[in-house]
């Protein structure tokens, strides 16, 4: 092949592929942080009396976005309502359907703000919550499941 050949060859394939990246870089938009996506619904704990009231509610959400890296979502859990436990467990089972990825974590840190994050890998992951929480003045009692499905 002779030399002209070649670098017409290589002008073919490699100019739009240069240009491409080059508008990309100039018109590239900020990145920015998805808003906390709640679960379905709250986690119920039905039947802990405790200051009058006989449920608590516990807020669980996943956000995935800027602040943490591609292909990971940010799992949170804090009382929803009054009146605040003494302390709590929960727990998060999550499937990545897109790659069949999938694991169980323990939300952690100082309660009642617990978190996680997890590597899930880009795609569609369905979760579930569900824990115990502990009003000290009575059993532990558990919070009912809560489902939630995210895109990653």
């Amino acid at each position: 092949m002779t030399a002209r050949r070649f670098a017409r060859k290589f002008l073919t394939i490699a100019a739009p592929v240069a240009a491409a990246v080059t508008v990309g870089a100039l018109f590239a938009a900020p990145a920015s942080a998805d808003p906390p996506h709640p679960f379905g619904g709250p986690a119920y704990t039905i039947g802990c009396p405790n200051q009058g009231s006989i449920a608590s509610v516990t807020a669980v959400t996943g956000q995935s976005g800027a602040p943490i890296g591609p292909g990971q979502i940010l799992f949170e859990s804090h009382p929803a309502l009054p009146p605040i436990p003494a302390a709590g467990q929960m727990t998060v089972a999550w499937v990545n359907t897109n790659t069949g990825q999938s694991g169980i974590v323990n939300l952690m840190g100082t309660y009642p703000n617990l978190s996680a994050l997890v590597t899930t890998g880009p795609g569609n992951v369905v979760a579930t919550a569900f824990g115990s929480i502990n009003f000290g003045s009575s059993p532990i009692c558990q919070d009912n499941p809560t489902i939630g499905t995210f895109v990653v």
